[in-house]
């Protein structure tokens, strides 16, 4: 019909039966991105980033891009002074190298897994905070 909305396309990033969103119990890996692009240049760029796998279960979060930005520590890999990857021998012992955001999307699947009831209050909490995202962006763009 010609409206397709930011919701339109998480709700499409979400879809398992059609296999564009790939089954929880798999390997995690990808996470899912919608972009906003306003015909407007001198409006910004807005990104709805995931940052975790499986959109079914995340809430995606807004983002843009300015200058000077900086990656929130929730993001970033943990460095090691001792990095096993870099200490000759390689690889005798091994470290959690998954960011903060992805420990507690681990955690929240796992909930989710034991405690459907809570689990189903968590992701509705999680989709309040991600249209808080798009109403923002709609204030930023207009």
């Amino acid at each position: 019909a010609g409206h397709i909305t930011e919701e339109t396309l998480m709700s499409i990033l979400r879809d398992k039966a059609s296999g564009i969103c790939v089954d929880s119990a798999g390997f995690r890996t990808a996470g899912s991105m919608v972009s906003v692009l306003p015909r407007d240049p001198a409006l910004p760029c807005v990104h709805f980033l995931t940052g975790t796998p499986d959109p079914a279960r995340s809430v995606f979060k807004p983002f843009v891009f300015v200058a000077g930005i900086k990656a929130a520590p929730q993001v970033r890999s943990p460095s090691f002074p001792q990095d096993p990857a870099r200490v000759i021998p390689r690889f005798r012992s091994s470290v959690d190298r998954r960011h903060e955001l992805y420990r507690r999307h681990q955690a929240a699947l796992e909930l989710m897994e034991r405690d459907p009831e809570r689990g189903r209050r968590l992701l509705g909490a999680l989709r309040e905070l991600e249209q808080q995202g798009l109403q923002g962006m709609r204030e930023l763009l207009r």
